[in-house]
């Protein structure tokens, strides 16, 4: 048996594995009652993990090529069983002289689309389990605390939404969503340097709503799309389930490497560049006037447009009251159409109030509007009335202030604990605004290790594979300071740093 594995693919490997099986098993390389390798013997001439093995043996025997015998190994089914094993039925076979039903299982490998093959599915319920309970410190999870969720503000401004004399028998809402929250929105965005109207702008479930309907608008099979080499994970399995090719550019402490950007034009020719300029998800940097100047310049000159996600630009720590300094948006840097701007209330508000908008050119607007009708009709009636009061009255931009002024604390005790506590080897960054801290590990120390280290200990974050577009990275940890309380910080990265110096 001959096999050929691609260490370097976003293909799991087990998958990869058990494609091979299926071709010489169909094509006749393996007959009938052939005897598989043991999932050791197998794993060690691969040099892979036994349970790598063992993943592809369970898929093949989902989809009735194989099945195992205690104490004499796993075969190759008959070809008979292998071509009515599509149709799930129940048998009754003659077993130790008992008949036994025998069930054999819908095939889910092959009955799943490529859609959702496309995905990589990481462990994340598993690692909110971990995060549950008083005693982890979560730097994992990519939400505000819940203490510090507005209840008294989110409780007024609820009942005024409903005793409201226009919510009473109003129609639903337009698909763009309601024409004052539009506008609303509109100004809200004028007041970070974006020049836009109601026209520009529809309201959305959420922004990563946003990001699907962008995907389905613009990118066919095979299209590229540039993005930072980490970046937000769920825009990378929305570009995979549209079997983009995605690739990632170099980033440093400023963000993504713009000067590499002509080059990467000319060779990937990119549908869409994906970019999280503000306080970026994972690594909290933040690009420079001048980098996204030439960002602008690029994607003009190459014609692709340019997806600006900014969940987290409201949440700018800079010095004093003046916002001379504040990073303007990409959208408010260009009026040619070439960037798509998406934001939302659940990084600032709270991550229940899943409504986010999308700024863009007319044409754009009127597309998403189009095919959103085969995903939804409209956000939450409620929802936009409930950001309907939050944005009049200057309410959210109260909530900001006092918002930012602690999480400026978190991050300073954050920074101050690394400071104290973290070997000379580790590095980080340090963010001028938003949730995260990216910290480079020591050569020879793997995350993955570092975190089940950690969370024996009570303690948990997310690490940096999960965010890499080849899933490689396993060098950076980022953490959630606005997440844990203020009081659990030092605490909590003392244990990494302590669990790092022990590696």
């Amino acid at each position: 048996m001959q096999f050929t594995l691609n260490r370097r693919s976003t293909v799991p490997m087990y998958r990869q594995l058990a494609a091979e099986l299926r071709e010489q098993i169909v094509s006749g390389a393996m007959a009938e009652g052939y005897r598989l390798p043991p999932e050791r013997e197998l794993a060690s001439r691969l040099e892979v993990n036994r349970t790598t093995v063992l993943q592809a043996y369970q898929q093949l025997k989902d989809e009735g090529l194989i099945a195992s015998k205690v104490g004499k190994g796993t075969f190759v089914l008959p070809l008979q069983h292998i071509e009515t094993a599509r149709i799930p039925v129940v048998r009754h076979e003659p077993i130790d002289e008992e008949p036994k039903p025998s069930v054999v299982r819908p095939p889910w490998s092959v009955l799943f689309s490529d859609y959702s093959n496309r995905f990589t599915y990481h462990d994340i319920a598993s690692a909110e389990r971990a995060q549950r309970g008083d005693t982890i410190i979560d730097f994992a999870t990519g939400s505000p605390n819940p203490a510090d969720i507005p209840d008294d503000l989110l409780r007024s401004v609820s009942i005024e939404a409903f005793e409201s004399r226009e919510f009473d028998g109003q129609p639903e809402s337009p698909i763009e969503g309601f024409e004052e929250l539009r506008a609303l929105l509109a100004e809200h965005m004028r007041t970070r340097g974006v020049q836009c109207g109601v026209r520009n702008v529809m309201v959305l479930s959420g922004s990563e709503q946003g990001i699907d309907l962008i995907v389905r608008a613009f990118i066919n099979p095979g299209d590229c799309v540039l993005v930072e080499q980490s970046t937000f994970f769920p825009a990378l399995q929305t570009f995979r389930s549209a079997d983009a090719r995605i690739i990632g550019v170099p980033v440093d402490e400023h963000g993504m490497r713009t000067d590499l950007l002509d080059g990467y034009c000319a060779r990937f020719r990119p549908k869409l560049i994906y970019t999280v300029p503000t306080f970026q998800n994972p690594t909290g940097t933040t690009l420079p006037p001048e980098r996204r100047s030439e960002l602008i310049d690029v994607a003009r000159r190459y014609q692709c447009l340019i997806v600006e996600d900014d969940a987290y630009g409201d949440l700018w720590y800079g010095g004093g009251s003046s916002d001379a300094h504040r990073p303007i948006p990409l959208k408010g840097m260009e009026n040619a159409g070439y960037v798509m701007y998406l934001s939302t209330f659940s990084k600032t508000v709270t991550s229940g109030l899943r409504t986010g908008w999308v700024v863009a050119d007319p044409h754009v607007i009127n597309r998403l509007a189009a095919l959103r009708r085969m995903v939804d009709q409209h956000t939450s009636t409620s929802s936009q009335r409930i950001c309907l009061e939050l944005l009049k009255e200057g309410r959210i931009a109260e909530h900001l202030r006092g918002l930012i002024k602690a999480y400026r604390i978190r991050r300073d005790a954050a920074i101050a604990a690394l400071e104290r506590y973290a070997p000379d080897e580790v590095y980080w960054t340090v963010p001028a605004g938003g949730y995260y801290i990216w910290v480079s590990l020591p050569d020879g120390v793997r995350s993955l290790d570092v975190l089940e280290s950690c969370r024996s200990q009570g303690v948990t974050f997310m690490p940096g594979s999960v965010f890499d577009v080849d899933e490689m990275d396993d060098s950076h940890i980022r953490l959630n300071f606005v997440r844990p309380d203020a009081a659990d910080i030092d605490t909590g990265i003392r244990i990494i740093g302590e669990t790092i110096a022990q590696m």
